[in-house]
Formats: C-alpha cells, structure tokens, sequence
C-alpha cells in the first residue's frame, strides 16, 4: 500500500507540474520560411490571391488522392475559399479563406481544422527584391488557454517547417513557369455576367482598320432599333470572332444589346439577333483610344494564366466611351471557366 501511495503522490506531482509548465508555456505559435521568387510581386500575388493554383504546389495535395475538394465563394480575393475533407488522419478535413489582401503585398488567410481548438492564420507577405520577389509564408496560432495545445505548439515549427520549405519550393517552380508580364497596373476583376438579348451585324477587318466599319454597323443597328421601338441597354460591343495574329484580320460582331427579349432581326439588311454570353469573366479596363489596347489584352491574358483560368468563349469589348480618344474607356470582357 505505501509504494502505492507514492505512486499516486508522484502521479498527482507529475500532473501538478504539467498543468503548472502549460500555464507559463505561450498560448501563441508562429513558424515562418521565405523564399525568392524570379517573378514580380504582382505575378506572385495573383497567383495566390485564390485557391485554383493551391493543389499544384501545397506540400498536403497528394497526402491523399481520395481527399475531396470544394472551391466557393469569389473566385478570388476576401471570401474565396477552399474546403477539404480526406479519410486520412493526417489530412483530416477544415477549410481555408482570404480575409485580407492588399495588392501585391499581402495575402491573410483564416484557416479552421475540425477537432482543434485554435484560432488559425496564414499570411503571405510580398517584397520586391532585386528583380524578383521575397516572399514570407507564415502561420499564427492562438491557443485560448488550451495547455495541451501549447505544448503542441512548442512541435509546431518541427511539425510543420518541412512542409513549408517543400510547399514554397514547389511555389517557385510554377511561378517561375507562369507569363512574366507585368500585372500591376492591370485594372481587372472576375466577375458574372448575365446573357443578354442583343442585335448584331457581322464583319472582318484589319484590326487597325476597324473602327470605321464598327461605327457604321453601330449606326445601322441603331437606326433599326429605333425603328422597332427598341433602346439601347448599355453601351455598344464589338465581339471577336476570330483574330490572326500574323495578318492582324479581326472577324466580329459589332452589336448593341436591347433593352427587351426577342428583338426582331432584318436579315436583307444583315442585322441578325442573338444572345451574348453569360458566366464567369474577366473585365478588365483599358483606358485611352482602342487603338492602343495590345498591352492591355496582353496583361488580361497573362493574369488569366497566373489565377490559373481557362478559356471559355469569345471575348468581347464594350466602348463605354464614344470619342476613341486618350480618356476613352473600353472594357474587355474575357469568359472563363
């Protein structure tokens, strides 16, 4: 009976000092690895800004081939958001969503682990340096008084460090393979938009022969609307058909969107009726004359590639300004999917 009373003694002491080294151990953990990128803050920053590149660099992805995915809310930017869920232990299942982002600088994502108590962030901070970019990944847990989760946290940096420095590694690589064009004066954003009745004529020009030809079909539409009784809901669109690039010959449709369903066409004067694409898209802005706008589809096209996009129909562009001059607007209008 003694040596039991000893053991129940050192038992109760053990425990005693357990629960007493948790009360002075931090109730907070932060591991962080950095990693030069050759690529612009503004390359990187896109690139993370959303969860449809993540699976091909996170050091997690293949843990589990049979572990299910779920992307939602905006496609990128505060609120996107992906969700997991795997049989393995080891993968468990949470969720992970951007709460902040400041442009080409930062990136903060809220990250909930189901069965751990904890309140968890991840951030991605961006800096230029040299001609690439410094990027920090860090993660911040905060415990709430849990003790045996503060233990937890004195392993983290050993737990989770390796994982970091393979993920940012394998971050590298793909950027490093994505467009190297410069993004950050790019004004863009992915949104949906709703199919539309419009009228249209067809036609094939020069690219920097166009203009002419666009507004004189504008004005025959125009006139045939008026003459219907219909109005004109937004601003006109030109959609691009087809475009050579070596011959620079654009095939579109220069067309004007009606404000009611069903508008009667007039096939003799080549004026035809359709609807225009609904979904997911780039709208990006170009400001100054069309005539100038090569870099700035060059800059939609590369930003399409790093978010890790893909094509889904014709692009169109809508002149939301008539002068086509150096304060002109036009927006470009890219599907994807």
């Amino acid at each position: 009976m003694r040596v039991l009373k000893w053991l129940v003694i050192v038992v109760i002491v053990l425990a005693a000092g357990v629960v007493g080294v948790g009360f002075l151990l931090p109730d907070t953990a932060h591991v962080e690895r950095s990693v030069v990128i050759n690529a612009r803050p503004s390359t990187v920053y896109v690139a993370l800004n959303g969860f449809r590149q993540f699976d091909k660099w996170s050091p997690w992805a293949g843990l589990d081939p049979q572990a299910e995915y779920l992307v939602e809310g905006p496609p990128l930017g505060v609120g996107a958001k992906q969700s997991w869920r795997s049989q393995d232990p080891s993968v468990g299942a949470g969720s992970q969503e951007i709460i902040e982002a400041v442009a080409h600088e930062k990136i903060v994502v809220r990250l909930i682990f189901e069965g751990w108590d904890s309140d968890n962030l991840t951030t991605y901070t961006l800096a230029p340096e040299g001609r690439g970019t410094r990027l920090v990944w860090s993660y911040d847990a905060t415990f709430g008084g849990n003790l045996m989760a503060r233990y937890f946290g004195l392993m983290m940096d050993g737990m989770i460090g390796a994982d970091y420095e393979k993920g940012l590694a394998s971050l590298k690589a793909l950027v490093e393979t994505l467009p190297q064009v410069d993004l950050s004066g790019l004004e863009a954003e992915v949104t949906t938009v709703d199919s539309r009745p419009m009228l249209f004529i067809s036609g094939a020009a020069p690219a920097d022969e166009a203009g002419g030809m666009l507004a004189a079909a504008f004005e025959r539409i125009a006139a045939h609307m008026a003459q219907n009784g219909l109005a004109q809901a937004e601003p006109p669109i030109a959609i691009t058909r087809q475009y050579d690039e070596e011959t620079r010959l654009w095939r579109f449709d220069a067309a004007m969107i009606a404000d009611r369903p069903d508008p009667p066409a007039s096939p003799e004067a080549g004026i035809q009726s359709g609807m225009t694409y609904g979904g997911l898209v780039i709208r990006a802005a170009h400001r100054g004359p069309p005539s100038a706008m090569e870099p700035t589809y060059e800059q939609l096209v590369a930003f399409r590639t790093v978010a890790g996009f893909e094509d889904n129909g014709d692009s169109w562009e809508q002149y939301v300004t008539a002068d086509g001059g150096s304060d002109g607007i036009v927006y470009i209008y890219w599907p994807i999917r």
